[in-house]
């Protein structure tokens, strides 16, 4: 091969490489990529915008400089791991946001060199926000009615009553007075009154009882 072929294929691969690099810059899925310990290697610009950055405040910055650090310690435990067993894995990442958070599933990819070393680690995320926020109410939803199955299931039962004060006992042994116990285990809201009975046994001597009792 002479010189001019040689020339001919350097022009070929640096002009095939700026047009893979641009595919990966102006991609809609956000993408980058890792050197060993955490720093970034590489990230597109739907990855910067994801987190409120330009690719310039991210590349060769660590994880741990652009994540808080549980969310940062998450991230690198794939990408470690990734390094270590050179396997691809894939995490759901939580992307913290003033206007809310966005939710990804990650692929991590490791990138091997000719001699069969762990040259990067090359991730590609997919936004899932819609799907997460619908099983995060699905899940808030289900709770909710585990829960009133659950208060269901106490007031349909048997309840020990006292005949003489009228307290319930509860599931752990303890005497409680009737209207604690349903504001405790149901949405009921009480209030007090008094009926016939009980306001005749009370008022029955006094006279605007017995002048009202004769008015009617």
């Amino acid at each position: 091969m002479d010189k001019d072929d040689l020339s001919n294929k350097w022009q070929m691969l640096q002009e095939s490489e700026k047009h893979y690099r641009a595919l990966l810059d102006e991609s809609m899925d956000p993408t980058f990529s890792f050197f060993r310990d955490g720093t970034y290697r590489y990230v597109n610009k739907a990855f910067a915008k994801g987190v409120g950055k330009i690719p310039e405040e991210i590349i060769g910055y660590t994880i741990w400089d652009i994540f808080e650090k549980d969310e940062a310690d998450k991230r690198f435990a794939i990408v470690k791991k990734v390094f270590s067993i050179g396997e691809t894995e894939e995490i759901e990442v939580r992307v913290p946001l003033s206007s809310g958070d966005t939710y990804y599933l990650t692929t991590a990819k490791p990138i091997f060199t000719k001699s069969g070393e762990i040259e990067t680690v090359i991730c590609t995320s997919k936004n899932i926000t819609q799907r997460k926020l619908a099983e995060i109410a699905l899940t808030k939803e289900h709770n909710k009615l585990k829960q009133a199955l659950e208060e269901i299931k106490i007031l349909s039962g048997f309840l020990p009553i006292c005949s003489s004060c009228k307290s319930i006992r509860d599931d752990k042994g303890y005497w409680n007075k009737i209207e604690a116990y349903l504001l405790k285990h149901s949405e009921a809201e009480l209030t007090h009154s008094l009926c016939p009975e009980c306001v005749k046994k009370l008022y029955a001597g006094d006279k605007w009882y017995q002048e009202k009792s004769s008015e009617m």
